[in-house]
């Protein structure tokens, strides 16, 4: 049973944390919209029906990415209401500890770090393929982006940060090739590619390096101006609508990763959905001490809060970071996920020892 001072805080908390999840998932849509309102002015009279259709079909995608920075900026904004007021102060008078304040912050997120598992699980999954569709039926410009292909004849993965479907030219493309007991045989960046037919890329600025059986890098490094690259991936392989795995539930994704071994992209995926259930906790053992641990970090109050954004932005950096290098193989999917839960929730922790309570 919760006590008076926890349902006073929670009665804080909830509405805040609904006012800051439509403020977010609002600035979201505008800055989205903004990026495709050329498309939607062609639209004509369908602009508006697609374009509820699709944002709806979007807004699951929204609240899940960003559950744990809106949990976090809703709880700093209340605490920064309480110190302000000095009820927080009124409370430690009466011999209340911080860590019993907090308790019922922290009962609250685990409960809505499982709303945030079921709306990954079955929401998102439900309009995945309506939203896929929609995407890149009526909002394709021709290019494709961020894209990770599997060529199985060739033993080979293909990264390219940009393609355009209708020049079928890439920009910013890796290609890692392996032997047959997994290790590297060499990887190619280029900057640019372009289908030339016959299973053909023409690539261009290309940097090679070659390993031999035992992934060991064999000197020297082999700067190509332009060479053909033989691959089963074609364009037609390349502009057919897939599912973006990042949209399949659980269960989905574990059987994908069993029919694609040998791409580390999906089981990136796969541990990171693991590791995404502690997210909500480690940006708030990360951002509550910003707020109300430290006295003589800074006066002001909503600077604090600032502090707390920022810590989200890195640590969503850092997440992206790893994850990039996962999807290429540079390093263990498992180390990819959980690297920056380890290295926040650390600091986290001893931030959170650290507060003066």
């Amino acid at each position: 049973m919760f006590s008076r001072l926890d349902n006073y805080i929670l009665k804080a908390f909830i509405p805040t944390f609904f006012m800051c999840l439509l403020i977010i998932s609002g600035i979201y849509i505008v800055v989205d919209l903004l990026q495709k309102l050329g498309e939607f002015v062609e639209m004509g009279g369908d602009a508006l029906a697609t374009g509820t259709r699709y944002y709806m079909y979007l807004f699951p995608v929204i609240v899940f990415q960003f559950f744990p920075a809106i949990i976090l900026v809703a709880v700093s904004i209340v605490l920064v209401r309480l110190c302000k007021n000095r009820e927080i102060l009124a409370m430690q008078v009466a011999g209340i500890s911080l860590y019993r304040i907090l308790l019922p912050i922290f009962v609250v997120t685990v409960f809505m770090s499982f709303a945030s598992f079921g709306d990954q699980e079955w929401l998102i999954p439900k309009f995945a393929e309506k939203l896929e569709t929609l995407r890149q039926n009526s909002f394709s410009d021709n290019i494709q982006r961020n894209l990770l292909l599997d060529d199985k004849e060739n033993n080979a993965l293909i990264r390219i940060w940009k393609y355009n479907n209708k020049t079928q030219n890439m920009q910013s493309v890796f290609i890692l090739a392996r032997y047959e007991n997994k290790k590297k045989k060499f990887t190619i960046s280029a900057d640019e590619g372009r289908w030339l037919g016959d299973n053909t890329w023409l690539l261009t600025k290309v940097v090679k390096h070659i390993y031999n059986e035992r992934g060991k890098w064999v000197a020297p490094i082999q700067q190509i101006d332009s060479m053909e690259f033989e691959s089963a991936i074609t364009p037609a392989d390349i502009g057919k609508i897939k599912l973006d795995p990042s949209l399949l539930n659980f269960e989905q994704l574990k059987e994908l990763c069993k029919n694609e071994p040998d791409n580390p992209r999906n089981r990136v995926l796969f541990h990171s959905r693991i590791a995404y259930t502690l997210t909500h906790f480690v940006l708030l053992l990360l951002g509550i001490p910003l707020v109300v641990g430290f006295e003589r970090l800074s006066r002001n109050l909503f600077l604090r809060v600032g502090l707390c954004v920022l810590i989200c932005g890195i640590f969503y950096a850092m997440s992206f970071v790893c994850s990039n290098l996962g999807n290429t193989g540079m390093i263990h999917p498992i180390l990819a996920a959980w690297l920056p839960i380890v290295i926040f929730g650390t600091v986290g922790l001893l931030f959170f020892d650290m507060m003066h309570m």
